[in-house]
């Protein structure tokens, strides 16, 4: 029997809401799985156990810390405040900062890959119908690329949300990936330095790298909200769907 095009396009879109579901369950079952790992390394115990667990693997314990940063963007759940500080305490400020930024390349490479073939299915499976009101604006920005940019660069932004939602515009992989990537990084800075001060036990050194990433933290909040405003002056039809990013 023949397959008529009406019924292979319908079959395709099985496999798409089959896979998407695949998807969802194994974000939730590994969210809840690692959720109580990211708590436990809150104590300075738990944090040597599992760099001296890491250190003992080797090039696999590196790959396991990569996988756990990969995951930590697919899975908009997790906080990357931990990881980026775990991985300082692992391989040092500049070694820690390399490990995130590769993992939140492939991150955000898998991530825009699948939003690209399920369509903003998935992302309103991830996130909130508000949330993604409020970046709604962001498919009819004219200078997306510095948008873009400058959103991921401000501490504070809610970087997961955009990674989710940024594929559903008119912006490339490719260009996508470079921009945010390299946006990320004087926030991941702080935070990857902040967990190599603390693997040294130099707990004061460790005190002004928090209160750095807390301080541009705060000025990140007053930079978006500045932003915002500035957007709604020039949108103001938008102005009830993109009060605030975060």
């Amino acid at each position: 029997m023949r397959i008529t095009a009406e019924q292979r396009e319908k079959r395709k879109k099985n496999v798409r809401w089959i896979c998407l579901a695949a998807f969802i369950v194994a974000a939730i079952a590994l969210t809840i799985a690692f959720i109580p790992v990211f708590r436990s390394l809150g104590s300075e115990q738990a944090r040597l156990q599992f760099k001296q667990h890491v250190e003992q693997l080797g090039i696999w314990g590196w790959l396991m810390m990569l996988g756990i940063q990969v995951l930590q963007v697919i899975v908009a759940l997790i906080p990357g405040e931990p990881v980026e500080v775990l991985s300082g305490v692992l391989y040092g400020g500049w070694g820690g900062l390399a490990t995130c930024l590769l993992g939140i390349s492939i991150g955000s490479w898998v991530i825009f890959s699948l939003v690209r073939w399920f369509g903003q299915s998935l992302v309103e499976a991830m996130l909130e119908s508000e949330k993604m009101q409020k970046l709604s604006f962001l498919r009819k920005e004219k200078n997306l690329d510095m948008l873009v940019f400058v959103l991921f660069l401000i501490p504070g932004t809610p970087k997961d949300a955009l990674t989710y939602f940024v594929p559903l515009t008119r912006m490339k992989r490719g260009r996508f990936i470079v921009l945010s990537t390299i946006a990320r990084i004087p926030s991941i800075i702080t935070s990857t330095f902040a967990g190599h001060t603390l693997g040294d036990g130099n707990w004061w050194m460790t005190a002004l790298f928090f209160l750095l990433a807390a301080g541009l933290g705060i000025a990140g909040i007053v930079l978006q909200n500045r932003l915002m405003q500035r957007y709604h002056a020039k949108h103001p039809g938008n102005k009830n769907k993109t009060d605030q990013i975060g």
